[in-house]
């Protein structure tokens, strides 16, 4: 998730990137493992550039619409830290249906050459999407009753 593009068609926000690694991660791991989670947002309108779930401020990114359904999708076990090769597969959805995707890149845990690790950073990855659901959940709270107030 470190590298950042900026869309020509937005106007300030950069797009992000799934984060790619490679075999040469997988044997860094050996010796300095760790885990880092991001969640990426897609809809219809941002289908090319995935957003931040939540921003910085743990508020709802405004491009997600809390009328539409949410898709979740959950990559696993990368040993050699390549992109999911069924990402943009899933992405085709945005073409026929107006929903939110949020895709967990959990790259950086899932690229080991242990996979036994691989499955004890899941607990990690589920702990953290689990804060962040909770914190997901609080801003559609302060979001509803935003919109009964005003």
């Amino acid at each position: 998730l470190s590298e950042l593009r900026a869309g020509p068609w937005q106007n300030k926000r950069p797009c992000l990137k799934f984060t790619k690694l490679s075999i040469k991660d997988s044997f860094s791991d050996l010796f300095n493992p760790h885990v880092e989670m991001f969640l990426l947002m897609y809809t219809k309108n941002n289908l090319n550039c995935p957003e931040p779930l939540l921003e910085r401020d743990n508020s709802l990114n405004v491009k997600f619409n809390t009328s539409k359904k949410t898709v979740w999708l959950i990559h696993g076990y990368r040993p050699l830290g390549s992109i999911p090769s069924w990402l943009q597969n899933f992405l085709r959805i945005l073409n026929h249906h107006d929903v939110n995707i949020v895709v967990v890149n959990w790259i950086r845990g899932a690229t080991t050459l242990i996979y036994s690790r691989a499955v004890r950073n899941t607990r990690k990855v589920a702990v953290s999407l689990s804060e962040c659901i909770q914190k997901l959940l609080v801003s559609l709270e302060c979001y509803v009753l935003y919109t009964l107030y005003n």
